[in-house]
């Protein structure tokens, strides 16, 4: 299939490593999903929205798992309690089939359409365990059954809803799934073997991060001055090497910064507020989101100053 490889620099929103691009690269040749896991707030979500960006592809198809999710919902759903209704009115003559009530999952649209497109389940771990293992061998052949459809309904089913009980690509051309987890819970092994696993790290570099909050704040060097955005990245190192240091539950990440850089921009932080106090720089509160951690890191920048 001729299409761009992925260079994980070439959209305006998000940097991902040469490293990444060609795990991401090596997934969709074979045909692979893609977990991603990391910090949240590091650009799993994300990555997904530049895959589908770079192959000019329409926004994924997201899929937000909850504790209550089931796989079958992602392929196919009965509307039962339609069913029962249209089954009380005695014109509705449907009810005395399955077929009327069928209709595709998200997945299952997906992979029926038979077109290139990115499928983006997001936050597999808040499922149940059953939920990843369900999902095994359509995964590995993207292709599955309609159990619920009677074999005699399978040729009235396919004039109407356009699927029969196998459904699969016509053209061979296959999703590009992006799975994410925060590793709320562990996910089986027989899972995790038929995923490429890309692992998020936490991007070091102040030229990548200042490249990052440029690209995600679509300031332009006239609007937020060069000097200010690398002494807030700066900042915020420091910030994020002091938390690592304690007993910080969340990090801030990358979300954080850019959320934060916005904020100094509009209040017109300059840069001698921002190197005044290299431990406590403006509104460094709005870098955290839990309680504990407000009240845990001032305490760790006094031992810091101690040392």
């Amino acid at each position: 299939m001729n299409e761009p490889e992925y260079t994980g620099t070439a959209t305006d929103f998000y940097v991902a490593s040469s490293q990444v691009a060609d795990i991401v690269n090596l997934a969709i040749t074979f045909d692979r999903p893609i977990l991603v896991e990391g910090e949240p707030g590091c650009g799993k979500t994300m990555l997904a929205y530049s895959i589908a960006a770079e192959k000019h592809l329409a926004a994924p198809i997201k899929i937000a798992v909850t504790s209550t999710a089931r796989a079958q919902d992602l392929l196919y759903r009965v509307d039962s309690l339609r069913r029962l209704q249209d089954a009380q009115n005695p014109h509705a003559t449907d009810a005395r089939f399955i077929y009327p009530y069928i209709t595709l999952g998200r997945l299952g649209q997906a992979i029926h359409a038979g077109q290139r497109c990115v499928v983006l389940i997001d936050e597999i771990d808040k499922a149940d365990i059953d939920f990843p293992n369900d999902l095994l061998e359509i995964l590995d052949t993207f292709s599955f059954q309609i159990d619920a459809l009677p074999s005699e309904e399978v040729q009235a089913c396919i004039e109407r809803n356009g699927f029969g009980q196998t459904i699969m690509s016509p053209t061979g051309v296959k999703p590009i799934v992006v799975i994410t987890s925060n590793r709320e819970k562990r996910l089986p092994e027989p899972f995790l073997r038929r995923c490429l696993y890309v692992r998020l790290r936490f991007p070091e570099d102040p030229a990548e991060l200042v490249d990052i909050v440029r690209k995600n704040t679509k300031l332009s060097v006239e609007e937020l001055n060069q000097k200010v955005l690398n002494a807030a990245v700066k900042a915020f190192l420091r910030v994020r090497a002091i938390a690592i240091t304690g007993d910080i539950q969340k990090l801030p990440t990358t979300s954080e910064l850019i959320d934060w850089v916005k904020i100094l921009h509009w209040k017109g932080t300059d840069i001698k507020s921002l190197e005044h106090d290299a431990d406590l720089p403006p509104y460094w509160e709005l870098l955290f989101k839990q309680a504990n951690d407000l009240d845990t890191y001032p305490r760790l920048t006094r031992t810091t100053q101690r040392e």
